[in-house]
């Protein structure tokens, strides 16, 4: 597996508020980069390569997002605070089993998994890692002839963001240096989503087989069980294509605990969806 870093120079537009890339978006990117250099995109669409989402990496540690958890504690203020935790240190994961409970005692914070052990949280969890930009701008109103404000919102990360690949090969590569030219999500025609590749590099990231849930890296689709904070009810629309309507689907947000998930390939006419994310 590869972890590939980059560094937003400019902010990126996913959806309304949206401030984080899911692996959709990278697909998405990818095959129509691909496509753009007159490349084939058959082992991402046959499955061979998978992404995960981006996510924030700090003082060169990758942080994934809180998966499903409980809070227990008698202190207002701490319980606050542990319910606006975001991100963890991905060694959190590996040595503590998911669902958590995070705990507060006295002025401490601790994570425990259903395997008993337990972690305390200092400087390994992330509650924000960037700033929304809200623009108000202005557009004409041709019915009624007046002028129409509107809040266009981004995201821009503060820190380094790193997605994971499967299968990695050097037409990904090239295809990743022209992603960095382009820019990804949207109005990338007005400069958003651009950033340059810090660093492509080995990531071997292996959790204990006999865990009772995998982790899911980015919006996933499952007809078996799972656990969830929430459900995300998404409409697939563009983003890095035309954008094209496809049926509404119940999908399960990013860090999502699953026995297995169903791969869903949407297919209309040049327009692609994969939702098929790395499971850890």
């Amino acid at each position: 597996m590869k972890l590939i870093i980059v560094k937003f120079t400019s902010p990126f537009k996913i959806a309304e508020r949206e401030n984080y890339i899911d692996a959709i978006t990278l697909y998405r990117a990818f095959i129509k980069a691909l496509s753009l250099l007159g490349e084939t995109f058959d082992e991402i669409k046959n499955g061979e390569v998978k992404f995960s989402s981006m996510f924030p990496i700090v003082d060169n540690k990758l942080y994934l997002k809180m998966p499903f958890k409980t809070i227990q504690c008698d202190n207002r203020d701490m319980e606050k605070e542990l319910k606006k935790i975001e991100y963890i240190d991905v060694n959190i994961l590996k040595e503590v089993e998911p669902p958590y409970r995070l705990e507060c005692r006295g002025t401490e914070k601790y994570v425990k998994g259903i395997n008993g052990k337990e972690i305390k949280l200092e400087s390994n969890y992330l509650s924000s890692y960037g700033e929304t930009i809200v623009e108000y701008k202005n557009r004409m109103d041709r019915l009624v002839n007046s002028a129409d404000i509107y809040a266009s919102p981004s995201f821009m990360p503060k820190h380094e963001m790193g997605f994971l690949s499967t299968n990695w090969n050097d037409k990904l590569d090239k295809t990743l240096r022209l992603l960095e030219k382009l820019g990804i999500g949207k109005d990338k025609n007005l400069g958003y989503g651009r950033f340059t590749v810090k660093e492509i590099k080995d990531y071997n990231l292996s959790f204990p087989e006999k865990r009772q849930y995998k982790y899911v890296t980015g919006r996933a689709y499952t007809e078996h069980e799972f656990l969830a904070e929430r459900l995300d009810k998404v409409q697939i629309l563009g983003g890095d294509i035309s954008p094209v309507l496809f049926n509404t689907l119940i999908l399960l947000p990013i860090g999502s605990l699953v026995k297995n998930i169903k791969r869903i390939l949407l297919e209309k006419e040049n327009n692609i969806v994969i939702i098929d994310p790395i499971l850890l």
